[in-house]
């Protein structure tokens, strides 16, 4: 097989097809639009991460003269100073109005179909493969997370950053002008600066090196060392702002080894499949329960699966390169959000996939191209069945993503959602504790309780939702079942610190003076704040 060749510049494309390119974008872009227009009527998602950043007294109180809090402050487990000094900036312009966040996620989304296109222009230099790729890009449902959620705008802001720094590596290659390498520097690192996520950069400019030049020379590495530098130091940082917040969960104390590896290939088979047939989309996919020493059934199959789809692709034989290529990018920018060692919360997300899913849309691309080249097709009767399926597939990614665009309209249709798709007991039970905890968040109590109920009846282990059922028990001066409640929450973590402040609560509305204050003292030595204020004025003895 020939190396493949980037396409040319635009400065030497026929003036002919420069308009067919600027056609096709424009069409692109107006469809993508159109279909994301409705997140613009979306409110702000409170109790789902959007109000802990609206909310925030920093966010709310914008000041250029101290914009370096911004970067010396981790919000919510991460590290993302751009992102927060972004959503500081709407906030000044439109208070607590949710139009003009979810305007300028969209604006970010359109930004990066139009970086997309010219990626993939750039380096195929096949107008129809970037359209193609662009297209799948703009509408697919698993990036309606990443558009329609107010707090993801990191999201959104990274792979801008990212999608434009690989554009420009593409043009350095090519010039090898030191003015476009610094270029991509800056990029990267304000990429850095939006989410982690872009620490994968490095390896994908140097799986670019070998798609464009086959074999690169020794400077292209040498030239990596500053870029791998930075992504190692942004990864620590990362890792200390999750450990910080306590999203990081070591999965040794749930899963062993061996787990781990099939927990790896049931997401990557989960990503794969989604990206084909994108239904049953959840906002939350949770880590499996095991029943005794076993994980679900569907956690064994995904291994078979992969390395089917593994020696398939490497049979074929066929554009190795362009396969190495698109499947490398996929894994890649995945990487960073595997379920591997440790990870966040939640097992999977529909977010992760926005940068990953480009090099599969990449080959989707190339196929759809040669198929219209009758390069791909010996029949030619055949093509025309081909193509009418397509765009039925076309006509689905935009109704689905439309539809999933009305589940983003507000949290607790978001929590509905959720819990009516039942993919699982634990999903279920998360989706009830965050609806419940919504629906305390709007003065629906009785709705909160029976929520919290239904979480553990689910998840009979579930230690938040004891105490928060607790809290709720307390507003309707139930204290003695909210003392049960918190003294569950305790027995199954004894080092939850709320737990301990609010049976000190409930004891002393109960009237144990001197048991309230042992609770408060023992919430003060995991270090909780509330119960130290309260320890000095209730037990000033203590």
């Amino acid at each position: 097989m020939t190396k493949p060749k980037p396409g040319k510049p635009a400065a030497g494309r026929p003036a002919s097809e420069k308009k067919t390119h600027r056609l096709a974008l424009t069409v692109i872009l107006s469809l993508t639009l159109l279909l994301f227009a409705g997140t613009l009527g979306n409110g702000i998602l409170y109790g789902w991460d959007d109000g802990e950043y609206i909310e925030n007294e920093e966010i709310r109180g914008l000041s250029f003269q101290n914009a370096s809090k911004y970067f010396s402050t981790y919000y919510l487990g991460m590290y993302q100073p751009l992102a927060v000094l972004s959503l500081a900036v709407n906030h000044a312009l439109s208070g607590d109005r949710p139009g003009l966040y979810h305007a300028v996620n969209l604006a970010l989304h359109l930004i990066c179909v139009w970086l997309v296109f010219a990626m993939v222009l750039r380096l195929t230099g096949k107008w129809l493969a970037a359209a193609t790729a662009s297209l799948l890009f703009a509408i697919h449902p698993m990036h309606v997370e990443a558009v329609a959620w107010i707090a993801t705008r990191s999201n959104g802001l990274y792979s801008a950053f990212y999608l434009g720094a690989l554009l420009v590596y593409t043009h350095y290659l090519r010039k090898r002008k030191t003015s476009g390498l610094l270029f991509t520097m800056l990029l990267f690192l304000a990429s850095l600066f939006s989410k982690s996520m872009a620490v994968t950069l490095p390896l994908v400019m140097i799986l670019m090196d070998y798609f464009i030049l086959g074999r690169p020379d020794r400077s292209l590495w040498i030239q990596k060392i500053p870029f791998l530098a930075l992504s190692v130091i942004f990864g620590l940082v990362s890792i200390d702002a999750a450990s910080d917040y306590g999203h990081i969960k070591n999965l040794i104390v749930d899963y062993h080894p061996v787990d781990r590896i099939l927990l790896l290939c049931y997401a990557l088979t989960f990503y794969l499949i989604r990206l084909i047939v994108p239904v049953n989309l959840s906002a939350i996919y949770a880590y499996p329960a095991k029943e005794g020493a076993w994980l679900p059934f569907e956690y064994y199959i995904a291994p078979m699966i992969l390395i089917v789809l593994a020696v398939v692709l490497w049979k074929s034989g066929r554009y190795r390169r362009e396969l190495m290529f698109g499947t490398g990018f996929f894994l890649i920018t995945l990487s960073v959000v595997l379920p591997v060692v440790w990870s966040r919360m939640f097992m999977m997300a529909d977010r992760y996939t926005y940068i990953p899913y480009t090099g599969i849309f990449f080959l989707a691309g190339l196929w759809f191209d040669r198929l219209i080249s009758g390069r791909e097709l010996r029949h030619i009767r055949i093509r025309p069945v081909l193509l009418l399926l397509f765009a039925g597939y076309l006509v689905f990614l935009g109704a689905t993503t439309v539809l999933r665009i009305r589940v983003w309209q507000d949290a607790e249709t978001l929590t509905t959602d959720v819990i009516h798709k039942n993919r699982s007991d634990v999903d279920v039970s998360i989706g009830y504790f965050f609806r419940g905890n919504i629906r305390d968040r709007n003065g629906d109590f009785q709705g909160s309780y029976s929520d919290f109920n239904r979480a553990i009846a689910l998840n009979p282990g579930y230690t938040m939702a004891y105490n928060n059922r607790g809290i709720i028990r307390g507003i309707m001066k139930d204290y003695e079942g909210a003392l049960e409640d918190f003294s569950k929450a305790i027995e199954l973590e004894p080092g939850y610190a709320d737990a301990w402040y609010n049976r000190g609560n409930a004891r002393y509305y109960l009237e144990f003076r001197e048991e309230a204050c042992g609770d408060w003292k023992q919430a003060v030595a995991l270090g909780s704040v509330q119960a130290q204020k309260i320890l000095k004025k209730y037990c000033p003895e203590k």
